[in-house]
């Protein structure tokens, strides 16, 4: 089984693209460091999605208004299928088991704010065949004008071809992700001990 973005989180200094093994990881990446230029990250108007229209199935955008109302603006297709229902509009606290929320809500602020990247992977089961691992890369995206909340753009890729697995078990909480790891996008990272397991950030 390939294993996709995070490793064995040892060293530190690693460069994201460098671990990624997925081609809308990798793709989406290099838009998005295009579409920032010069700055810590891009803001909305300058999103360009014909850059990665090829992987839109795969991309979500989560906008995080509060650290208690955090909601999808954007679920590609892909996703929709592999869950079994349209997920746009809807809450990532409902998506959430309770125990899981707090840590989660904090780590997408601190995302948000700071604000800084993060790569995890997740082993999704399927309804036929062993389960497969997605790769995940999230990057902030600032609104146009600086009193509108920010977004999250994030997305991922299963290592393997899953379209005829589908839908995954398990599809109505968000599953918490292996190898999180934050990346600095030029503004620093948030302490790591907020991290399900405290492994080292990456660099662009």
């Amino acid at each position: 089984m390939a294993t996709p973005a995070g490793g064995s989180g040892e060293g530190g200094g690693e460069r994201l693209r460098d671990v990624l093994v997925t081609p809308a990881c990798r793709d989406f990446l290099d838009a998005w460091m295009r579409w920032r230029g010069d700055a810590v990250a891009p803001r909305r108007g300058q999103i360009e999605l014909g850059d990665v229209a090829r992987h839109l199935h795969w991309l979500s955008v989560l906008e995080i208004r509060s650290a208690e109302d955090m909601v999808f603006r954007l679920v590609g297709s892909s996703i929709n299928a592999s869950r079994g229902r349209e997920l746009t509009g809807t809450s990532l606290k409902n998506l959430s088991r309770p125990e899981d929320w707090p840590r989660r809500s904090r780590i997408n602020v601190a995302l948000a704010e700071r604000p800084c990247g993060l790569c995890f992977r997740v082993l999704f089961g399927y309804t036929i065949g062993p389960p497969v691992y997605s790769e995940y890369v999230c990057l902030p995206v600032f609104a146009d004008t600086d009193d509108a909340p920010r977004q999250l753009f994030t997305i991922r890729q299963p290592v393997e071809n899953v379209a005829l697995k589908l839908p995954q078990l398990d599809p109505v909480y968000n599953q918490v992700g292996e190898a999180n790891r934050f990346v600095d996008i030029g503004a620093g990272v948030p302490d790591i001990g907020m991290l399900p397991v405290p492994l080292p950030p990456m660099t662009l």
